[in-house]
């Protein structure tokens, strides 16, 4: 007489859908589920999967068993070796699967700990990539793994290799922090190889705009004449080649002569390393006809006579280049300058006064050591990312070589 079968229609659709092979059942044992696996020729061979036997374990058990199959099919593991692998690779089984809770504690890390990012910078280069990601990884059909991520991440900025590149470094960093500080497992590393595929093709590179001696004087006088406290910003900007950032950082001290300098405390971070504090030496503009321009803005500012921008509240505001970039895009002489420069193909920034400080040093003979001393980092870094020279530099040093 046949056996009559108790199972409800969950266990038989389950136990169905399962069998992803001959000989690849399901049964319950001791309240969870057991995955078995008959071969011809071969003993059978068991596993139990850390899910209990009941309908809700039903879709977590299969994304289960599909990812123990693809393993074991192709050889690369055994069912007990493939299960091992494949509960690190799950996002349903990793220890610890709360990524809000790691995109905020990476969020943390990077303000208080590491590099101290400014809130505007998480905003700009971090969060809307970050959200993307979470939205992915909390969704119905979550990514197993860090290149599955960044790949369907990527899918939302389609044809703006900048963002993309962005994108890529914000979901690295997510996922080194999950595997290094929220134990998730390595799978979650985003690698190189990853990056170079999904990327694609990089923006060409731009060619980053300097400002002559009339253009820098022409603006700081138009501002002058509407808000000086921001003129004398864009004086200290020019005559020193500063960050915007460190607009906050600047002191005046006698040096070892007595003479009143600028002095800059700003370190930055440049990976486990920082910059050191320096001594900021002013290189001057010419105007029309050639004569150096003196601003002594050490001196103004020892004497509390520099005026610098205001708050709300009626303190100096906080300088910094998010605030600099917002109060020259207000700027009309600014625009146009803007508009003339990627007229030549070139790209103006608020770090423009930085590039045309070092263009200026370089035609006024500085050595070039003192340059990268003077801005405050290395020489390899002053080499590779900061104007030497224009057209019009290049060809007046070879007339003073050759026509003298």
């Amino acid at each position: 007489m046949p056996t009559a079968n108790h199972s409800t229609p969950w266990e038989i659709g389950f136990r169905g859908a399962a069998k992803v092979a001959p000989g690849w059942t399901v049964s319950p044992h001791r309240g969870k589920v057991r995955l078995q696996v008959r071969r011809t020729g071969q003993r059978a061979d068991g596993v139990v999967l850390p899910l209990a036997w009941a309908p809700a374990s039903v879709n977590p058990a299969l994304q289960l068993i599909g990812r123990i199959y693809k393993l074991v099919a192709s050889n690369q593991e055994t069912l007990r070796g493939a299960l091992m692998i494949t509960l690190g690779q799950s996002d349903t089984m990793a220890p610890n699967s709360d990524w809000e809770g790691i995109a905020t504690s990476l969020r943390n890390a990077l303000q208080n700990s590491r590099n101290e990012i400014l809130e505007q910078t998480w905003r700009s280069n971090y969060e809307s990539y970050i959200q993307e990601a979470l939205k992915l990884l909390t969704g119905a059909k979550p990514p197993t793994d860090g290149h599955e991520l960044l790949r369907r991440t990527l899918t939302r900025w389609s044809g703006k290799p900048p963002s993309r590149a962005a994108c890529c470094i914000a979901l690295r960093n997510l996922t080194d922090h999950a595997v290094a500080r929220h134990h998730q497992p390595s799978c979650w590393r985003i690698s190189s190889a990853s990056i170079k595929e999904l990327r694609g093709r990089p923006a060409p590179k731009r060619t980053k705009a300097t400002l002559e001696d009339q253009e820098l004087l022409n603006l700081i006088e138009a501002i002058e004449a509407r808000n000086p406290g921001w003129a004398n910003v864009l004086r200290l900007l020019t005559q020193y080649g500063l960050r915007p950032t460190e607009l906050q950082h600047l002191t005046v001290k006698s040096d070892e002569n007595g003479v009143k300098r600028l002095w800059c405390s700003y370190r930055k971070a440049c990976g486990a390393q920082r910059t050191e504090p320096r001594w900021l030496m002013e290189c001057p503009l010419k105007d029309r006809l050639g004569r150096l321009v003196e601003w002594n803005l050490p001196g103004a500012l020892a004497a509390g006579l520099l005026e610098l921008p205001s708050s709300s509240e009626g303190r100096v505001a906080t300088l910094n280049g998010h605030y600099v970039e917002k109060f020259l895009a207000r700027q009309p002489e600014w625009r146009t300058l803007k508009q003339q420069c990627e007229e030549r193909g070139e790209w103006l920034r608020p770090y423009a006064f930085r590039d045309s400080y070092s263009l200026r040093c370089h035609r006024f003979g500085v050595e070039v050591g003192a340059i990268a001393m003077a801005m405050g980092h290395s020489l390899a870094v002053h080499s590779s990312s900061y104007r030497w020279a224009s057209h019009a530099t290049t060809a007046a040093a070879f007339e003073a070589v050759f026509k003298s």
